[in-house]
C-alpha cells in the first residue's frame, strides 16, 4: 500500500509539472497536447482559474463567486448560494483550465446538483468572450430538474442543436460517477462509467479549435424556464468534482 501511494504521488507530481509547462506555452493545437491530472480538493492555480464577479449573460440568475468554489471531503465543491454580488442576487461556481486542449480523452469523476432551474456542466469551450472568434464546444449538461438524465451536445461554426438526452439509470446527484468524452478529428464519443452512451453521426462537423476545460454550477433566469424549469432559491446546493484527467489523442 505504501509503495502504491508513493507511486500515485509521483505520477501526480509528473502530471502536474507537465500541465504547468502547458500553461507557459501558446494556446495552439501543439501546446494543447499536454496530458494532465488534477485531484481535488487542492486547486492548483497554475492549472485552474476560478471565475469571480461576472455573469455569462441574461440567461443566468446568479453571479460567479470565488467563495462558492472550495474543498470539502477530498473533493472540489461548487456551490449555488444566496451569496450574490452587485450583478446578480445569487452566487454560483465556475472553474476554467488555464491552458487550452484539443483532441483527446476528457474524464471527470463528479456528483451533480439537483433542483429545478439548475445546470451542472462539464465541457470544453472556445469562442467569445473566452477565446477565439469561432464557437466550438463539447458538453455534458446535467439538468437539476431531473438528475436521472444528462444532456450531451456539441457546437461548431456550423451551429449547435445536436442535443441528445441520455437516461443514466441512476440519480447523478446522489452518487459519484465517471463522465468522459473522446474528442477525435472525425468524431466525438460520450461515456458514462466507461460505457459509450452516444456518438456523433458519420460526416458530422466536429469541433476543431483548442478550448478551455470548464466545470460549473449555475441557475437559470426566467428566459430558460422552458429548458431548465423555473428556479426558486430554497437554500444552498452543491456539486462535487473529485478528479479530472485529460489524455491527448495520439
Amino acid at each position: 500500500m505504501a509503495r502504491h501511494a508513493t507511486k500515485s504521488r509521483i505520477l501526480h507530481i509528473v502530471w502536474t509539472a507537465l500541465a504547468f509547462i502547458g500553461t507557459l506555452l501558446p494556446h495552439t493545437a501543439d501546446a494543447a497536447a499536454i496530458p494532465f491530472f488534477s485531484s481535488y480538493p487542492t486547486l492548483d492555480e497554475r492549472l485552474w482559474h476560478v471565475s469571480n464577479g461576472w455573469v455569462n449573460g441574461e440567461h443566468q440568475s446568479c453571479e460567479w463567486r470565488q467563495e462558492d468554489v472550495y474543498g470539502e471531503d477530498s473533493n472540489l465543491q461548487m456551490r449555488l448560494s444566496d451569496n450574490g454580488g452587485s450583478v446578480r442576487p445569487y452566487g454560483c461556481a465556475e472553474i476554467q483550465s488555464t491552458a487550452s486542449t484539443r483532441y483527446g480523452l476528457y474524464e471527470a469523476r463528479m456528483r451533480t446538483a439537483a433542483g429545478s432551474g439548475l445546470n451542472t456542466a462539464f465541457f470544453t469551450f472556445t469562442g467569445q468572450p473566452l477565446g477565439g472568434p469561432e464557437h466550438d464546444e463539447i458538453d455534458f449538461e446535467f439538468l437539476g430538474k431531473d438528475p436521472h438524465i444528462v444532456q450531451i451536445n456539441y457546437h461548431t461554426s456550423f451551429g449547435g442543436k445536436h442535443e441528445v438526452i441520455v437516461q443514466l439509470g441512476f440519480d447523478a446527484s446522489k452518487e459519484f460517477h465517471i463522465y468522459s468524452f473522446s474528442w477525435q478529428p472525425d468524431k466525438i464519443q460520450w461515456f458514462v462509467d466507461g460505457k459509450k452512451v452516444s456518438e456523433t453521426p458519420a460526416g458530422a462537423h466536429i469541433p476543431k479549435n483548442p478550448g478551455l476545460i470548464i466545470f460549473s454550477l449555475w441557475s437559470g433566469s426566467k428566459m430558460l424556464d422552458p429548458w431548465l424549469s423555473h428556479f426558486t432559491y430554497n437554500g444552498p446546493v452543491t456539486a462535487d468534482v473529485s478528479w479530472v484527467k485529460f489524455t491527448p489523442y495520439k
